[in-house]
Parts: C-alpha cells; sequence; structure tokens
C-alpha cells in the first residue's frame, strides 16, 4: 500500500466511523433519551459529584482530585482502546458520542476511588484497591449490564477486576507524592 492509498483507506475508515456515529446518536435520541436507563445514567453522572462535594476533606482536596483526574484520564484511555476494538458497548449513554459513557468513567469510578483515598488514609492501600477492584468488577459492571448501561462483548469481569485493582493502587500512589505534601504545608 503507498502513501496515497493508506490515506484513502483512512478517508473511507472516517466515512463509516462518521456514519456509525450518526447510528449511535439517532438510537439515543430516538429510542433512549429520557428513559428510566438515561435517567439513572444521568443520576450517576451527576450525583456523585455532589457526594464528593459535601464529604470531600478541604484540607486534602487538590491532592485527592488530582488523583480522581489521573482515574479519568486512565479510564478515558482503557474504555476508548475497549470499545473500539469491541470488547465492551455502552448502549444507553447520557451525551449521544460513540465511545463515551461519562457516567461510569468520568463519575462513577474517580469519585469512588477519591472518597475511598480519603477514607482510613492510612488504612491498607491494597485492601482498598482490591475492595475497589471487586465492587465495580463484580457488582458495578454486572449491575450495569443488567440495565443495559454496559454491554460486555468479548470480555471477562476479571479482567476488569484486575485493571481496576491497579488503577486505585495507582491513584493511591499518586496522591501520596512529596510534592502534594509540600504544597500543603506551604497551603498551611
Amino acid at each position: 500500500m503507498t502513501y496515497q492509498e493508506g490515506l484513502n483507506q483512512i478517508d473511507k475508515a472516517t466515512q463509516k466511523i462518521t456514519e456509525a456515529n450518526q447510528l449511535i446518536i439517532d438510537s439515543i435520541m430516538n429510542a433512549f433519551l429520557f428513559t428510566w436507563q438515561w435517567w439513572i445514567a444521568l443520576v450517576m453522572l451527576v450525583v456523585p459529584w455532589i457526594i464528593w462535594g459535601i464529604f470531600r476533606e478541604r484540607e486534602s482536596s487538590a491532592r485527592i482530585f488530582s488523583a480522581g483526574l489521573l482515574v479519568i484520564v486512565l479510564t478515558e484511555i482503557l474504555d476508548t482502546v475497549g470499545v473500539s476494538f469491541g470488547k465492551w458497548a455502552y448502549p444507553v449513554k447520557v451525551i449521544p458520542v460513540a465511545t463515551l459513557n461519562f457516567s461510569f468513567r468520568l463519575s462513577v469510578l474517580p469519585v469512588l476511588v477519591m472518597l475511598l483515598l480519603q477514607w482510613k488514609p492510612r488504612f491498607n492501600p491494597y485492601i482498598k484497591a482490591i475492595f475497589f477492584g471487586g465492587f465495580s468488577a463484580y457488582v458495578g459492571l454486572p449491575t450495569l449490564a443488567i440495565i443495559d448501561l454496559y454491554k460486555k462483548i468479548d470480555w471477562n469481569f476479571t479482567y476488569s477486576f484486575f485493571i481496576l485493582t491497579l488503577l486505585y493502587l495507582l491513584a493511591h500512589w499518586f496522591s501520596r507524592i512529596d510534592t502534594f505534601k509540600n504544597i500543603e504545608n506551604v497551603n498551611r
């Protein structure tokens, strides 16, 4: 394949992606919008952040929020890869974008991580990570599947367990970096 043939093939692929996105938008706007599943997804998008705003520890919220942002970025990347390779899908979405599930990735997961990070901060992070990975993979995802907010195609919940457990441990490590301690000491 020549360079120009590659560019032409990318143009064709982009057209197919655009057509697929339009099918998804049509489905969401004409079949899913304002269904009870859509409302649950909306609540999942908004309520965790309200809970975070109420229960966050003000003196360490920047440090913990930074770890939450890390979770958002990493889950965004991993989820986009998984959806792109047909491992799972998100049929009902609040916002009609093909690969995105804002409710779970950008709200529930990071807020749960942030709350766990600030709850008993000296508690064993490995136990918290296993709890987070287990609860998210074996309770959260199957529940989302039952209500059509998640569709497992070619994936095993155990893979999600290991990924989410490691994700929590990474967020824990990130939230404990010395730079944050220096910043918090300066601000006091």
